[in-house]
């Protein structure tokens, strides 16, 4: 898992008609969507990074119908398997395809270091060197159609001016070969790209690309390739003020300001107090080195980065001899090398020096403090306690035990130092990771955020402390060892990187030890340091014991870092913000106030400007013809077992592992109750059962599962082609496992366990798991505000999306507050509310109370039929549901929210500027050429307009063809009122749309790209059954498919027509600064009403 800043995609909680991508940074770890292990290493730990490049994005959601579902985290804390009598059993229950049947590939312009075979996941991998360069490239191959190619260079900064992530940017803004001004845009326009971005380390940057054509991702290395190697950023200053920071000044007399993209998202970053806090824990961990400074940039000293440093710091660092390529898939080797070749062979090998310095352990620990503007409670501290662990090289043995200690110490609710610092009650929520080993030094980090007093911080250095202490003297259960052990075996042989390309993890894998000058192909292969570590453990040799003694315990280079809340610190830095360019324009000469105005024109009319056709044409594209004109099927057989319950069956290959959900209906709930579903959920599996308490069963399910949890789908009903009533809607709660064959008996008893005596009497867990959903929803308003704000769009329109909202929207922060109250106030009501929950769902019986998903081999479906029908058949029979269901109409209950705008003030730098409503009424049919006019507004005018000229980090829209509902939405957004003139506008411009017969073509291909992303065997397993819930039949996914491709120019015009209706019917929800809402209820008509929600 990723400690990033950006991630490259995120779920929505309950908000199910949208799906985002924003990116990655930071040390603090906001668990991302790239979360497995790998190799010998654990991407468990946490990734510093910058995805920081590009834009979120908002697309509809497979379990609508149409596009690929985001992947619901029903194992998040996902635990893994086997007992120690079948730990070796693993790698056989696993299946792992063979070994590529391929012949040695000799190149002339390269050197062939080594080859070898990657046995672990069926790859043969040979390390070349350019002759000429000296670039070492990793060639994989893997009979894998989802190719991946990744350059990278070490890039660690001197200074926080966040040049390497300013530059990342930038090289992506136009080239030598393709003189676009946003060749980026053009490929996510245009491309079937099955992964486009690129992110910023503290000491790397990576551009990786990947397709299943083999054209396209030809075309998208030769852009990147260019890109990095001879960018126009490098010649041309607009970019850099575009990108990073500049002055801008409209008229003479206006007020000074400062714009661009990395200058305001780095704002919205360390609005984040969570983000704060990373930063001062690795500036305070790392005094010596470089990661000591900022690589994505400190906003207050961006603005200190000149022209000439930035063209300098890519020249030093953007060399062939600095670089690390790689190519992952079934392509040939042969024309990957001589494509590559084509661009090393202009440049000569160089002495480049960028070699990361050890940070010296240091002989003392220190304390640190410091402050993040608050606008809740008061008194809300944080604090946490980190580590560097170690100033010399770790082997892959090393770190490999060092992941499993992570899992032992943090990897879920029940894991012995989380559930200390949570059992405490002396915060709201656990922070932290335990170790992180993404950077040359590994780092540990735990703590807790919510803490009452400043005082409290010393009780979580002892309580850290103490623990870790009792653990190196008295070790951990074995039943402890056994789960987690099994936890990271069965990631390790599952592979399972969801919608990600494998080749994509293989990448970041491998630079785990490259990026250091260490063997890239060592890094991939777990298989000897795992039998090692268990030949260790059986022999009883305190392998775990020992690394807590030398890296914790004896090591006094250790950081505790304590932020206090201050009410009166947003306010005091905007001032000190609008003083420092008030004092620096009137220090301004005449002459260089008339300069920056006449800049501030250059640079927004160099913006707005169309690139010319010959540009244009330079961009390498794909043909319609190049597309696959029918859709893909997923297998899908449905069979009546007993009782009104279906098994739900996709026969595919899965390597031997059986993925598993049951859902029960939760249409015996009244609404007021579905708020409280994400609780009971939780408490499914984290409160203990009547047979074990909650860290037994934890102990449980990683012995003998590959991971279990709970979550819910709450989704509007299809019509066909039609906008759906917004009555129609269902929901279901899921229960999500995965096991090997020989487990299944277990997963369906464990199964039952958890559904039918799960402990609802535990008044401290509630209470915990309250205060912690509290603290993250606060943190995820004002880090991820446009999820919100999308969410209560939507709720005005739909039962579903109103539901939705209710669980996991702004409204369901306010019923955490009253729930955590009854609970400390009135228990027995809320414990008697939950029983009734559980004895309502558990009324199995009648058609499609219970509904049995399993995606699997088709042998071993066929095998596993009658334990399914034996679980069935006992869930039947359960002693806690009703006898009676009641059913609840939902349509009657909702209470929708009225018309208005919205805004809900919080403590940031930035704004989420949400506006949208419904263009498509029930009943009307609506063409597929929505979504290409969706992505095509997206990938255009609002990047350009919102994102490029405004300043903002994203600019997107989203149109779902089941509500007929349209939003547009903004990330880390310097403007408000400007940003809803931009969504207006957009209107105006489709509905005079003027657009080439190529430009048609390449939005229709993009979007293709998008409906055919690929998935996991699991993934899709589970889009199919969602679709087939929700009537969403294969034929209108075809029909779907025709419509995008024969998409005209006049569906652009004619949904411009709609949207310039909308403009006059439609409201704004806005989370954002005070100052912002203040200043655009000066300016609005229709003003905005204010909302406290922190």
């Amino acid at each position: 898992s990723f400690r990033a800043v950006h991630t490259r995609q995120k779920r929505l909680p309950a908000i199910n008609t949208v799906r985002m991508l924003p990116k990655l940074r930071a040390r603090r770890p906001i668990r991302a969507a790239l979360c497995f292990s790998i190799g010998g290493f654990a991407l468990s730990a946490s990734l510093v990074c910058w995805v920081a490049s590009r834009t979120p994005r908002l697309t509809v959601p497979a379990v609508r119908g149409y596009s690929t579902p985001s992947f619901r985290a029903v194992h998040t804390n996902s635990r893994a398997m086997l007992t120690k009598a079948s730990t070796n059993k693993l790698a056989g229950s696993i299946a792992i395809s063979q070994l590529p049947d391929a012949e040695t590939v000799e190149h002339e312009a390269y050197e062939t270091v080594k080859i070898d075979d990657i046995a672990e996941y069926g790859a043969r991998a040979t390390l070349f060197k350019h002759k000429k360069t000296g670039t070492e490239v990793l060639s994989v191959e893997k009979d894998d159609e989802n190719k991946v190619f990744g350059i990278v260079f070490r890039t660690p900064p001197k200074d926080s001016t966040g040049i390497p992530h300013i530059l990342e940017h930038s090289v992506l803004c136009g080239s030598r070969k393709y003189p676009v001004k946003e060749p980026f845009t053009e490929l996510m326009k245009s491309s079937l790209n099955t992964f486009l971005n690129a992110f910023t380390y503290p000491d790397r940057t990576c551009y990786p690309v990947a397709s299943q054509n083999l054209k396209d991702f030809y075309n998208l290395v030769n852009v990147y390739l260019d890109a990095v190697f001879f960018p126009r950023a490098v010649s041309d200053p607009q970019v850099l003020a575009q990108e990073g920071w500049h002055y801008e000044l409209d008229k003479e007399d206006d007020p000074l300001t400062r714009k661009g993209v990395v200058f305001n998202e780095m704002k919205g970053v360390y609005s984040q107090p969570d983000n704060l806090m990373g930063k001062v824990e690795l500036e305070s961990l790392f005094p010596d080195n470089t990661y000591g400074v900022d690589s994505g940039g400190d906003p207050k000293v961006i603005p200190s980065l000149t022209f000439e440093q930035f063209k300098a710091f890519h020249e030093d660092h953007y060399h062939p001899s600095n670089a690390r390529v790689y190519f992952y898939g079934d392509d040939p080797v042969k024309e990957r090398l001589d494509l590559l070749d084509s661009y090393l062979n202009e440049f000569d090998r160089r002495n480049v020096d960028t070699k990361i310095e050890w940070q010296k352990l240091k002989e003392n620990p220190r304390y640190v403090e410091s402050k993040f503007a608050s606008a809740g409670d008061e008194g809300k501290y944080m604090s946490s306690v980190n580590w560097v662990v170690h100033d010399k090289p770790l082997d892959s043995s090393e770190k490999l035990a060092i992941s499993v200690l992570s899992h032992l110490l943090m990897g879920n609710s029940a894991a012995v130092l989380k559930k200390a610092l949570t059992d405490s009650g002396l915060g709201e929520q656990v922070l932290g990771g335990a170790f992180d080993d993404t950077l040359q030094q590994t780092v540990f980090s735990a703590g807790l955020k919510g803490l009452s007093t400043k005082e409290d911080a010393k009780k979580v250095e002892n309580l850290i402390v103490d623990t870790l202490t009792k653990l190196a003297k008295e070790g951990f259960p074995d039943e402890a060892i056994a789960a987690s052990m099994n936890t990271i075996e069965f990631r390790l042989r599952e592979f399972n990187t969801g919608g990600f390309p494998k080749g994509l993890m293989f990448m970041l894998g491998a630079l785990e030890g490259w990026i250091y000058d260490r063997d890239p192909i060592e890094g991939l292969r777990f298989e000897e340091d795992l039998k090692s570590l268990k030949e260790k453990l059986a022999a009883k040799e305190p392998v775990f014991q020992n690394i807590i003694k030398k890296m914790l315990l004896d090591n006094s280079h250790r950081v505790t870092v304590t932020m206090e809340p201050d009410k009166e610190l947003e306010k005091i830095e905007l001032d000190q913000e609008s003083n420092e360019l008030k004092g620096i324009k009137e220090k301004f000469s005449v002459e260089d106030i008339k300069s920056i105005v006449e800049e501030t024109k250059a640079l927004k009319a160099a913006q707005a400007a169309e690139d010319p056709p010959e540009a244009r044409a330079t961009m390498p594209r794909l043909s319609l013809e190049d597309l696959d004109k029918k859709q893909r099927d997923i297998p899908i057989e449905v069979a009546e077992v007993a009782e009104g319950t279906k098994i739900v069956s996709h026969p595919m290959s899965t390597s031997g592992i059986m993925y598993m959900d049951i859902a029960l209906n939760l249409d015996s709930l009244s609404i007021d109750d579905l708020t409280l579903l994400p609780l009971f959920e939780r408490m499914l599996t984290e409160s203990g059962t009547e047979k074990r308490d909650s860290v037994a069963l934890s102990q449980y399910i990683g012995t003998h599962t590959g991971g279990l949890g709970v979550s819910h789908m709450i989704d509007q009903k299809v019509n066909g082609m039609k906008i759906a009533d917004p009555d129609s809607v269902i929901g279901h709660l899921v229960l999500r496992a995965k096991c090997v064959p020989e487990k299944i008996d277990t997963m369906l008893d464990i199964a039952k366990e958890v559904l039918t005596s799960a402990k609802l009497d535990n008044k401290q867990r509630v209470l915990e798991i309250l205060k912690e959903t509290k603290a993250g929803m606060e943190a995820g308003i004002v880090g991820s505000g446009h999820r919100f704000a999308a969410g209560r769009l939507s709720a005005r329109y739909t039962v579903a999306d109103y539901i939705g909202e209710q669980m996991g929207g702004i409204s369901y922060l306010a019923t955490v507050k009253q729930l955590l109250k009854q609970a400390e106030d009135d228990w027995p009501t809320l414990q008697k509310r939950l029983e009734n929950i559980r004895s309502a769902l558990l009324s199995t019986k009648g058609d499609g109370r219970m509904l049995i998903n399993l995606t699997a081999d088709k042998e071993l479906l066929e095998a596993s039929e009658k334990q399914f029908k034996e679980f069935i058949a006992t869930m039947h029979a359960n002693e806690v549901g009703h006898d009676v269901v009641t059913k609840h109409d939902w349509a009657e209950e909702a209470k929708l929210v009225g018309s208005g705008n919205e805004g809900f003030p919080v403590p940031t730098q930035v704004n989420y500027v949400g506006f949208g409503g419904q263009l498509y009424q029930p009943g009307d049919e609506v063409s597929g050429s929505a979504q290409v006019i969706s992505k095509f507004l997206s990938t255009g005018f609002l990047w350009d307009n919102v994102r490029v000229i405004g300043g903002a980090y994203g600019g997107f829209c989203g149109f779902d063809p089941v509500s007929g509902l349209f939003r547009y939405l903004s990330y880390r957004d310097p403007n408000l009122v400007g940003t809803i003139d931009n969504y207006k506008a957009a209107a105006d411009y489709l509905a005079n749309l003027e657009l080439s017969q190529d430009d048609l073509e390449k939005a229709i291909i993009g979007t293709i790209g998008d409906v055919d992303s690929p998935q996991s065997a699991d993934q899709k397993g589970f889009t199919a059954f969602t679709r087939w819930l929700i009537g969403r039949e294969h034929d209108d996914l075809q029909k779907r498919r025709d419509q995008i491709l024969s998409t005209t120019v006049e569906d652009f015009r004619a949904f411009g027509r709609k949207l310039q209706a909308l403009n006059e019917k439609g409201d704004s929800v806005v989370v954002g600064s005070a100052p912002a809402f203040e200043s655009a209820n000066k300016d609005l008509e229709k003003k905005f009403e204010l909302l406290e929600i922190l």
